[in-house]
């Protein structure tokens, strides 16, 4: 048994597998979800349904089959995982923070090297950094074939995701200066113009020969080459990255809107 999803160098059979370690980390997740939904005071309220949507999906993009397969068979799942982990698992956890929550987390102890990560301006350079080195074909290929590097290359994700996300989607602690247009700017260069996505993308679209070798070299997948799983990765993550951004401008737009009318 093994306690993360990583590489093994075996055939796919579409058998089921356990994995303890991701079952202990989705349980984790949602056990803190609970408890800063109780933060800050107040009734106590049910938990948030975006909430649960980011526990599903955290589990979905770790646990077998998505996980095992991002994690050694298909170059293409795990971007998917990348999207789930580093976009939309985090959006979903921090919309669902109520704003006392959100309170309750800036005024704990570790509020003021939150608040210093998630400043824009670093959170921006903090999630680029952390997309380029996650995707480096030498780091993925070294780090990819154990379960401890493919679960820090998951949780690393997780937590860029977080950190990107926090200063949009949080009011605590406030960023007055953070007006919406800079929102809007900021969700541009950080997801549909980013440097470091483009280049990549370009990488795997353009690129001669597959860009990691370790799922060039993976055991083969019944009617998919390497060169068409990470075309699709490629697609998969300018059109991901595009359409989330896209809605997050429409989302502050209108808000942005309603408030000057």
């Amino acid at each position: 048994m093994q306690f993360w999803c990583s590489f093994t160098n075996t055939a796919w059979d579409w058998q089921w597998r356990p994995f303890p370690g991701v079952w202990l980390f989705v349980l984790l997740v949602g056990w803190a979800a609970f408890r800063l939904n109780r933060a800050g005071g107040g009734e106590p309220r049910p938990i948030h349904p975006l909430t649960l949507v980011g526990v599903l999906l955290t589990w979905i993009a770790l646990d077998w089959p998505v996980g095992a397969l991002g994690a050694g068979y298909l170059a293409s799942v795990h971007m998917a995982q990348f999207l789930l982990l580093g976009l939309l698992v985090p959006a979903a956890l921090l919309g669902g923070l109520r704003p006392e929550a959100q309170v309750a987390v800036a005024q704990s102890a570790t509020g003021t090297w939150i608040e210093r990560l998630t400043r824009p301006v670093t959170a921006l350079i903090l999630f680029n950094v952390i997309v380029l080195l996650t995707h480096l074909p030498p780091i993925v290929d070294w780090l990819m074939p154990t379960q401890l590097g493919s679960m820090a290359i998951d949780l690393l994700w997780f937590a860029a995701g977080l950190i990107f996300w926090y200063p949009l989607l949080t009011t605590a602690p406030a960023r007055p200066k953070f007006v919406p247009p800079l929102r809007m700017l900021y969700l541009v260069v950080g997801l549909m113009f980013s440097p470091v996505m483009f280049g990549l993308v370009g990488f795997m679209l353009y690129a001669e020969h597959p860009l990691y070798g370790l799922y060039e070299l993976a055991p083969p997948f019944a009617g998919w080459t390497s060169k068409m799983d990470h075309e699709l990765a490629a697609v998969m993550m300018s059109v991901t990255g595009a359409l989330v951004a896209f809605i997050g401008l429409s989302t502050i737009f209108f808000k942005w809107s309603k408030t000057d009318a």
